[in-house]
C-alpha cells in the first residue's frame, strides 16, 4: 500500500512540474477569473478577446478577426451577432465590397474595452504579484516562443 501510495504521489508530482499540466492549470484559473469579471460587466466569453483586438484593429474584416483571435469564423460570426445586438460593434460594407463585413466598435463598445483593459491589468498584476519586472519579461519572451514553436507548421 506504501509503495503505491509512493508511486500515486511521483505521478501527482511529475504532472505538478510539467510542461502540459502547468500551461492546462494556469489557463483554467486565468480564464475562470476573466470570466467572473467579465460578467460583472455583462459581457459573455468571447467578447472580451474580440473587444480587446478591435481596439488596436477596428474595422477589421470578420476574418482578420477569426484569425487573430484564434477562433472559428462560425463562431465569430456568432459572437459578433451577440455585440452587435448589444450595441458595442456595427459592421458595415466598405468600398462596395459585398462579400466582406468589417467589424467597427460603438462608443459603448469602446468603453466596453477600456472596462476589459483595466480588468485584464487586474489579473496580470495578480499573476505578477512577488515576481521581478525581469523576470516578467523573460517569462512573456518564453511563452510567445513556446507559442511561436507550437503554431509553426
Amino acid at each position: 500500500m506504501l509503495i503505491i501510495s509512493m508511486l500515486i504521489l511521483k505521478e501527482v508530482i511529475h504532472l505538478e512540474k510539467s510542461l502540459h499540466y502547468l500551461l492546462l492549470i494556469t489557463h483554467t484559473s486565468f480564464y475562470k477569473k476573466t470570466l467572473s469579471e467579465v460578467a460583472k460587466i455583462g459581457l459573455s466569453p468571447g467578447q472580451p478577446k474580440i473587444l480587446e483586438f478591435l481596439k488596436t484593429n477596428n474595422g477589421s474584416e470578420q476574418k482578420k478577426i477569426s484569425q487573430s483571435c484564434e477562433l472559428e469564423p462560425a463562431t465569430v460570426t456568432g459572437i459578433l451577432g451577440r455585440m452587435e445586438n448589444a450595441g458595442l460593434i456595427e459592421r458595415k460594407q466598405l468600398n462596395g465590397n459585398r462579400r466582406s463585413l468589417y467589424v467597427f466598435l460603438t462608443d459603448k463598445g469602446e468603453k466596453k474595452s477600456n472596462e476589459i483593459d483595466e480588468i485584464f491589468k487586474k489579473l496580470e498584476k495578480m499573476a505578477f504579484v512577488n515576481i521581478s519586472e525581469e523576470k516578467q519579461k523573460f517569462f512573456l519572451e518564453m511563452l510567445f516562443k513556446l507559442y511561436t514553436n507550437l503554431s509553426a507548421d
